[in-house]
């Protein structure tokens, strides 16, 4: 009888532990899980531009546009009709009817007016927001943008500036951004926060497109890719995105056909401060920078970095993403040793030299990608240090110039017109190249076409401009794209992902899975 007793009670614990396997997400079987790779640094979305923080306020802000990756780019949101006049000097927005925050409170011009003109005092914003001259809301559904000069590629910027409500932002002042709130009009409400180890959001039961239909939330930070990995083996994670891609094998084997590797809409680029000071401006030697540029094999990053799942790159944008990046006609500087000593030959410097350090972030795909660098470098003879800081710490120094090199990367765009934010003077707070420092080069060419580019809608008048624009980038030996990483995901049988993008995922666009609830 106890034997009977005994195994009728390993039984139990048997089905228990299955069904607790079969829901996973920890103690709370309801709460979708996923994983932070850093800390998320601020819930305000306009005083962050990291793209790990720009996925949480998609979940929790709308903008006047959305984005969807998998379905053909910028969409409308909280706008329901954006019309520009003429010249594309003006537009003018008219809110969707009915829309409220997660405050309850209605979504009106007024707030759109309130958060532009909070952008405009955020140097994090202001590549978004330079070329506009002012704001204003004639009445509650319309908000008119004056622009400084035309421009036609208003779509990033309209996507990037998420409304919150005027109302809760002046009640919480200093504290917006450090503690949870329902300022924002999206799918879900930031329920807890904390900057080091994550935060929780629940459904906006009221959001105007209808409560999405997982309830509970929880990103949970797992810095070290081998404890994700472990985590989402043991059921303790739901999706995990972005994922190392030496760990893709042992993911696959655990997501069986829950898996995707899709395009990325990314870049992983090597910067070059030609003013740096460092042994007596060496990098400001045009000859040694091409060195520089001439003595990666990109191939090594791929392999390094990406299993060789990725691609070597020579735009700064993806051309699938982005019909506006030029693909010919400039220089690429493919990988050749010789020519790379020959160059530093005829600059004086035969023997090699140390050049300083290369900045880089805490992200494994940075660090390796720097790692690589250091490593070709050393084959021609130039000797640096690699130097792995937080990514708000790497913005910070490469904004002011404070760095020699640095291993950077970009994602989720879809216009040439990008490329405003890394060499137009406009950009502060975004820019890691700044062509105005002497006159070295012809920065007010560079600004010029520019501003060019976004000023007509014609595609082929675009093309133009950019062809020569980029042309000109790469000839100043400054910025090298590296490598084009793909996205690996994976999620658990519990839940509907619908549609795998490579960065902004919506988490209302998931579901439960009916047989795992």
């Amino acid at each position: 009888m106890k034997r009977i007793i005994a195994l009728s009670l390993a039984l139990v614990m048997i089905v228990a532990l299955a069904a607790c396997g079969q829901k996973s997400g920890g103690a709370d079987s309801d709460t979708l899980i996923l994983r932070a790779e850093t800390a998320f640094t601020t819930l305000d979305p306009a005083n962050s531009n990291n793209t790990h923080d720009i996925i949480l306020y998609d979940q929790v802000y709308d903008g006047l546009y959305g984005l969807d990756e998998a379905h053909g780019g910028y969409y409308n949101e909280l706008a329901e009709e954006v019309v520009a006049n003429e010249d594309s000097t003006q537009y003018t927005v008219t809110l969707k009817d009915g829309i409220k925050f997660a405050n309850g409170e209605p979504v009106t011009a007024q707030d759109c007016v309130f958060t532009y003109e909070r952008a405009f005092q955020n140097a994090n914003m202001n590549y978004l927001v330079s070329m506009i001259d002012n704001v204003e809301a004639p009445d509650e559904k319309t908000f008119v943008i004056n622009l400084k000069y035309p421009y036609a590629p208003i779509a990033h910027t309209l996507f990037r500036v998420k409304i919150v409500s005027e109302k809760e932002v002046t009640e919480q002042g200093d504290k917006f951004g450090t503690i949870p709130n329902t300022a924002g009009a999206g799918p879900y409400i930031i329920d807890e926060f904390d900057i080091a180890t994550g935060c929780k959001l629940i459904a906006n039961e009221n959001y105007y497109e209808g409560a999405p239909d997982i309830k509970k939330v929880e990103y949970r930070v797992y810095s070290d890719p081998a404890a994700a990995v472990i985590a989402f083996e043991n059921g303790e994670l739901d999706f995990y995105d972005q994922a190392a891609l030496s760990d893709w094998e042992s993911l696959k084997a655990a997501a069986g056909d829950n898996n995707a590797m899709v395009t990325g809409n990314n870049i992983t680029w090597l910067g070059i401060n030609y003013a740096s000071p460092t042994n007596n401006n060496i990098l400001g030697n045009d000859l040694v920078r091409k060195a520089i540029f001439y003595a990666i094999n990109k191939e090594n990053v791929n392999l390094a970095v990406c299993e060789g799942y990725g691609r070597t790159a020579t735009t700064y944008m993806v051309p699938e993403f982005v019909p506006t990046q030029p693909t010919e006609g400039f220089e690429t500087y493919d990988y050749n040793v010789e020519k790379a000593k020959e160059l530093l030959a005829q600059a004086g410097y035969p023997d090699g030299a140390d050049i300083g350090t290369i900045l880089t972030s805490t992200s494994a795909n940075s660090s390796k990608s720097a790692q690589v660098v250091q490593n070709e470098l050393a084959q021609i003879g130039l000797t640096c240090q690699v130097q792995t800081l937080d990514v708000s710490a790497v913005v910070e120094r490469t904004i002011v110039q404070d760095y020699d090199l640095t291993v950077y990367g970009d994602s989720g765009n879809y216009d040439f017109n990008n490329i405003r934010q890394q060499v137009h003077s406009e950009s502060v707070g975004m820019y890691i190249i700044d062509f105005t420092l002497n006159d070295k080069f012809d920065w007010e060419r560079i600004e010029y076409l520019v501003e060019a580019g976004a000023a007509t809608a014609d595609m082929e008048e675009r093309m133009t401009y950019y062809n020569e624009l980029w042309a000109m980038i790469m000839d100043t030996a400054t910025m090298l794209p590296l490598i084009n990483r793909p996205v690996a995901i994976v999620w658990s049988d519990r839940i509907d992902i619908g549609d795998p993008v490579p960065t902004y995922y919506k988490i209302k666009n998931f579901s439960w899975v009916d047989s795992a609830e």
